[in-house]
């Protein structure tokens, strides 16, 4: 082994360990430096084996740059760890975000009420920026003053009090349109002092709620847990909620005003479902007071016309063959009256039976022959060779075609024809829904469609629309020819539609109208309800 180090050769090691450091900064990668050393104690060992003296110096350079390496590599992972743990945590603190922002678009879409909105809206500003409390007020008194409506923490004992507009904090952001932030409220010349403040305030952050271009109230946290002072982005963060609570407050609003609507809305129909059982009954009740004394009327002309009760003059009989038919006539209004109220109430049920509407149109048109004799109108009569017979109540099918011809025999004029037409054949009818929820739908089925055909004045496009509707007339005007109260129009409408069936008219204004009806063959469908 050779003897001392020369000065230059110091000085050389010297500038090699410098240059190794320097060299071991710049490297990325802590496996290189580490091969490195290795590879300069394996070399400084051979020297050693050999007696050279620098196999020593390299022996100790490698251990001095294993050793610096290693405390680098403690340092570095110290840094990767504090840089780990800042990651984690602000990771932690978004996601926290994340889900309370979620969790508060889960309630805005809930359609809260209003009260438990702000409730949440409050206490999703003080989770969110980590304070002690977190308010949501807004502006009333025409603007005069802003309303505590929620607040949490130990502000919430001063909910509903009045912050005034002018001179505070709150009445700044609102005036301004702008957000905030106060790191000391005690010294802040905007800030308004409450006596009844139950807590000390002593740092907030507030962002004005717009809607529709108005300032409506405001959203504030106020103390943060940590002592800190709120920074740009907790203003952001709560920027960001009271975007979302303007979209809550305008649904929950919004929905507010339909409840109340809707609670109005049923309010008004059971007024309208008493109005209705009121008026179904007193009809029901005067039209059995008014027939009683109206039989005796028709009975006891029947009887004088008779000559029951002695010969009567010609005069005599004229006055009598009126007060018969106007008695007549005022009976069947209020028949018709009375079966309309029984429709409306729904106590009218059909008498199910097989039907010949051939016999029903011959017995309808004999019924009416008075009517078309009086103006020497001619009736004729189309039938299907067809069978004819379906599912229905005679009656009620009677009551359709009497109504049909009466009408066209009233706007017929003198000498005129009316064309009754039945015709067996399959049309599309609605069929009920078979279960709860589900919509009705056309179908095919066997029908007979039955059609009455006048000459009259016909109808005007724009009239179409009145037909079918209770009391109402296509000509309202005192000075109308043809008198009525127009309910047998209406009357034919329900009876069709309670067989299932559906009924219409079509017109050539100044040629005459054809009204005209279906009539499913196996009767009414009801709809079943499935188990």
């Amino acid at each position: 082994m050779k003897g001392h180090l020369s000065t230059r050769e110091e000085s050389s090691i010297s500038s090699f360990s410098q240059r190794l450091e320097r060299h071991w900064r710049r490297l990325s990668y802590t496996g290189s430096i580490v091969g490195v050393a290795i590879i300069i104690t394996w070399l400084g060992v051979w020297l050693i084996r050999q007696d050279d003296g620098v196999g020593l110096l390299l022996t100790s350079v490698a251990t001095l740059l294993t050793l610096v390496t290693f405390r680098h590599m403690g340092e570095l992972s110290e840094a990767q760890k504090t840089s780990l743990r800042t990651a984690l945590a602000r990771a932690d603190r978004r996601n926290r975000e994340l889900e309370r922002l979620r969790h508060l678009a889960g309630t805005l879409l809930a359609g809260t009420e209003l009260d438990g909105l702000v409730k949440e809206v409050a206490q999703s500003a003080a989770e969110l920026l980590e304070a002690e409390s977190g308010a949501v007020t807004l502006v009333v008194e025409e603007g005069r003053f802003l309303k505590l409506k929620a607040a949490t923490g130990p502000l919430e004992a001063a909910t509903g009090t009045l912050i005034p507009m002018d001179g505070s904090l709150l009445g700044w952001a609102v005036s301004q349109d702008a957000p905030l932030v106060s790191d000391d409220m005690s010294a802040d010349p905007r800030n308004y002092h409450e006596p009844s403040m139950p807590v000390s305030l002593k740092t907030s952050a507030i962002i004005p709620l717009r809607s529709a271009g108005f300032v409506l109230g405001t959203v504030s946290v106020y103390n943060r847990r940590d002592g800190q002072p709120f920074s740009e982005h907790d203003l952001q963060l709560l920027q960001i909620l009271g975007d979302q609570v303007v979209v809550g407050l305008d649904r929950a609003s919004i929905l507010h005003e339909s409840r109340r609507n809707e609670a109005a809305l049923r309010a008004k129909n059971v007024e309208l479902q008493r109005a209705t059982q009121l008026k179904s009954e007193f009809l029901t009740n005067m039209s059995h007071e008014l027939r009683t004394p109206l039989n005796a009327i028709i009975g006891f002309s029947d009887l004088l016309l008779e000559g029951g009760a002695g010969a009567v003059s010609a005069q005599q009989r004229e006055f009598m063959e009126s007060v018969l038919r106007n008695g007549k006539h005022l009976l069947s209004l209020i028949n018709s009256v009375l079966d309309l109220s029984k429709v409306e109430a729904g106590r009218m049920s059909l008498s199910l039976a097989t039907t010949d509407v051939r016999e029903a149109i011959v017995g309808a048109v004999a019924d009416t022959a008075s009517l078309r004799s009086a103006k020497q109108q001619e009736c004729d009569i189309q039938l299907d060779s067809a069978s004819l017979s379906i599912t229905a109540d005679g009656v009620r099918i009677r009551q359709i075609l009497f109504n049909l011809l009466s009408n066209a025999s009233k706007f017929t004029p003198d000498g005129g024809k009316i064309t009754l037409a039945a015709v067996r054949t399959r049309a599309p009818l609605r069929k009920p829904a078979e279960r709860a929820g589900e919509r009705a739908r056309l179908v095919p089925q066997d029908v007979v469609w039955i059609s009455v055909t006048d000459e009259g004045v016909g109808i005007k496009r724009e009239d179409m629309p009145k037909l079918f509707q209770e009391f109402s007339q296509v000509d309202s005007s005192a000075s109308r020819r043809a008198q009525g109260t127009g309910l047998g129009l209406a009357l034919c409408k329900k009876f069709v539609e309670m067989h299932g069936g559906t009924i219409g008219a079509d017109s050539v204004y100044g040629k005459g109208a054809a009204f005209w009806f279906l009539l499913p063959a196996e009767g009414p469908v009801r709809r079943t309800v499935a188990a």
